[in-house]
């Protein structure tokens, strides 16, 4: 069969772009910097949200003492359950995180505004809001457009010492994760903390519950991508086109966490869609089943989902989203046997933030929700 135009000019620019990686290094380094818009990149500000829910959706800021200002203020928009208004009780929370060029919005984009809080959206907070599912806090996390949920080193011009450090990792697990459970009625620890993502987020997710199985009881991810390396639809001048190096990929913290993860019993599952072209892109969820399989580690696999037709966050929670909420409540309810009923429900007032085991309390980061 002979290749089209188009296939060919397609197979000859990944060709460039890996050989441009391989003569330049592991990461490629774009000149002039990353991001394009530092001051949009962690917070988008206030968008038009959907208004008509029996609970409540609103966008926080927290300002990060881990960013350098003046783009050290991260957004983040928190749904609370028709229930949270009228009670003293805490609840779980459900991070979700965005793909490749996403923001805190980016999930919301998926839906119909106007029917987005409907049980027949497809969407969680949908779901939730019509008591077609028990009741939970949900944080539609920015995690950087690019970042893959990481904490850049040096050998891009994003690192620690940057002006503009990429440290998503390290602001999901030290400044947002601290504030919303310093502002809302959570239930504090890992008993009653999941998170789950799609694509790049799909990654970070993994990543962040791998990283960390002491501080969450379960983990979705969907059509994840890059858990190896960074692929050609992230664009060729991106700072980490190309393979990662050993310590960002997911393959190598699998496997120095394998002991803890197994220990913690973190639920795990994950989902490419029959339809979903780009899923598991840069090496992805089918290698790391194996791998999982291997070090004996209990997870579900889905490697081909009915009702996904393409490349979008919303038709996975449309075509899987009611079995993703059970599954995280499966696990909140088989771990909070390890919380006190009082605390739960409010009445006791001893429950706090779980510290990470590796680093002291952070400071909680100052915000706002309006």
């Amino acid at each position: 069969m002979t290749s089209s135009p188009k296939n060919r000019f397609f197979g000859l620019f990944v060709m460039l772009g890996l050989f441009a990686a391989t003569l330049f290094g592991t990461w490629s380094v774009q000149a002039g910097g990353f991001p394009t818009n530092p001051s949009r990149y962690w917070n988008m500000g206030e968008l038009p949200l959907p208004s008509n829910s029996n609970g409540n959706l609103e966008h926080c800021t927290l300002e990060s003492s881990n960013l350098k200002t003046p783009d050290n203020v991260v957004g983040f928009n928190v749904y609370t359950p028709p229930s949270y208004a009228s009670g003293s009780q805490r609840y779980p929370v459900i991070y979700l995180l965005h793909g490749v060029n996403g923001n805190e919005y980016n999930y919301l984009n998926g839906f119909n505004s106007n029917t987005f809080f409907s049980g027949s959206s497809g969407s969680l907070p949908g779901r939730i809001d019509s008591g077609l599912a028990d009741d939970a806090i949900i944080v539609l996390v920015n995690g950087g457009a690019g970042s893959f949920y990481d904490d850049w080193n040096d050998s891009t011009e994003n690192g620690p010492s940057s002006t503009f450090p990429i440290l998503s990792e390290t602001v999901i697990m030290e400044d947002v994760i601290p504030f919303i459970d310093a502002n809302f009625r959570t239930i504090a620890n890992r008993n009653g903390r999941a998170i789950e993502g799609f694509s790049m987020g799909a990654r970070g997710a993994i990543k962040l519950a791998f990283s960390y199985p002491e501080q969450f009881c379960s983990t979705i991810a969907y059509a994840g991508a890059a858990f190896e390396s960074v692929p050609a639809s992230a664009g060729t001048d991106h700072p980490r086109f190309g393979d990662m190096e050993p310590e960002y990929r997911i393959s190598t913290i699998t496997a120095n966490n394998a002991a803890a993860i197994r220990s913690s019993g973190l639920e795990i599952r994950m989902v490419d869609g029959v339809g979903d072209g780009a899923a598991g892109q840069g090496g992805g969820i089918d290698d790391l089943t194996v791998q999982l399989n291997n070090l004996g580690i209990a997870h579900e696999y889905v490697p081909n989902l009915a009702g996904v037709t393409s490349h979008e966050w919303a038709q996975y929670h449309q075509a899987t989203g009611a079995y993703g909420l059970n599954f995280h409540f499966q696990c909140f309810a088989a771990a909070k046997s390890d919380v006190p009923a009082a605390v739960i429900l409010g009445t006791a007032n001893a429950f706090t933030y779980l510290p990470l085991v590796t680093k002291p309390v952070p400071p909680v980061s100052a915000g706002t929700c309006n």
